[in-house]
């Protein structure tokens, strides 16, 4: 009994040791059967195989369905509004270059009626416009900016840069930033002048009054461009490009001297009384030096204002301060401050700009008119588009 138990035991363990055997044996077949498969694939085989997988369309899975963001939505809108911005504006008879920006998206930007009646080309988003008072803008951020490199403060005096100025201890950098300063200034006639000659012009012209009552005059602005030169070291314009256009990314802007260049010049115009469109008196433009003598396209113009708001030109304590009023007028530094959006106007003989951009940064509108009269206000214009974004 005991021998039979033992020969089963035996037979057990036998048979775990052949199936043990043969499962061994059934995976080295296995790897040989691999082994010559791919041995004998060729590499122009496997080459046309990844071909064919290329060329072969991805099936994707169905995709699940997304809520869009409210940024999404304010775009797919914005882009609705495009037409009604657009009919808006043909509505009124704008001559000029509109450009809007809504929500990280350029929804208009486009050129109405003619740029030259003579020759009757047409206004585009490129050509070029005489932009007036939002030139002091630009001249308000190279203070700014020299402020930052530790040139100057805003609160010094004007004597500390101009000894001989009129009242020029008293009067700062602020007050001629602000329009506060009191001053008589320039009055532009019809023939060259020089920077020089222009400053020494404003200083002999004295002051009307003590500093800080809100007085708009252009030649505070002549002053702090001529600071601007005295303090840099360069010439205004080599300034302002290098650290103002070029930053910005603005390639068709500057001043006077190199308008006609320009490949899409606009003439100004006025409507007079008949319905007739004249060209206006425009004096030399060397009389409004750093303050109505600049050009730029619409792009240009939004590029700028997207640099002010993205801190590219200045940081935040020089935005504060450029965005700051300086007098019940709500002007602070080149801009006003109003509620909701920074604006700056511009009028020279037969151009008008209307430009601003909202607080947040998230809205620009930027309007350039070759036709100085036919709006009657050119400000409401403006608003009037931010109303049609918004509804």
């Amino acid at each position: 009994m005991a021998n039979q138990q033992m020969s089963r035991s035996s037979k057990r363990r036998n048979k775990k040791k052949r199936d043990f055997y043969i499962g061994i044996g059934l995976i080295f077949i296995l790897l040989a059967v691999v082994f010559v498969a791919v041995k004998w694939i060729t590499p122009a085989e496997l080459e046309n195989a990844d071909k064919q997988k290329d060329s072969e369309p991805v099936k994707k899975a169905p995709a699940k369905p997304v809520t869009p963001k409210k940024e999404v939505e304010k775009e797919t809108a914005s882009v609705a509004d495009n037409k009604v911005i657009d009919e808006y504006l043909e509505s009124i008879g704008f001559s000029g270059t509109a450009l809007v920006y809504r929500e990280g998206k350029i929804v208009l930007n486009k050129g109405y009626k003619t740029a030259n009646r003579d020759t009757d080309v047409a206004n585009t988003p490129d050509t070029v416009y005489y932009i007036g008072s939002s030139q002091k803008a630009v001249i308000a951020t190279a203070i700014l900016q020299l402020e930052e490199r530790g040139k100057l403060n805003v609160d010094d005096s004007v004597a500390t840069y101009l000894p001989d100025f009129p009242n020029g201890s008293r009067i700062t950098l602020r007050n001629l930033l602000n329009h506060t300063s009191g001053i008589v200034g320039h009055t532009e006639k019809n023939e060259k002048i020089t920077p020089e000659e222009l400053i020494q012009d404003i200083e002999a012209q004295g002051i009307k009054r003590q500093p800080g009552k809100w007085d708009y005059n252009d030649s505070n602005y002549s002053v702090l461009a001529f600071i601007v030169e005295q303090l840099s070291g360069e010439k205004l314009m080599t300034y302002v490009q290098k650290k103002i256009f070029e930053p910005a990314g603005m390639k068709h802007s500057g001043i006077y001297t190199t308008f006609d260049k320009e490949k899409k010049p606009s003439v100004g115009y006025k409507i007079q009384k008949d319905g007739t469109y004249k060209t206006p008196y425009l004096p030399d433009l060397s009389q409004l030096y750093g303050c109505g003598d600049m050009y730029m396209t619409a792009t240009d113009m939004y590029l700028f204002d997207r640099a002010l708001s993205d801190r590219k030109l200045i940081n935040d304590a020089s935005f504060e301060k450029m965005f700051t009023a300086g007098s019940a007028s709500g002007y602070g530094m080149g801009f006003y401050e109003d509620p909701g959006s920074y604006n700056s106007h511009g009028v020279l003989s037969g151009w008008n700009v209307s430009n601003s951009f909202s607080h947040s940064g998230k809205t620009v509108v930027v309007l350039l008119s070759n036709v100085q009269n036919n709006i009657k206000s050119f400000g409401k214009v403006n608003n009037r588009i931010y109303q049609l974004l918004n509804n």
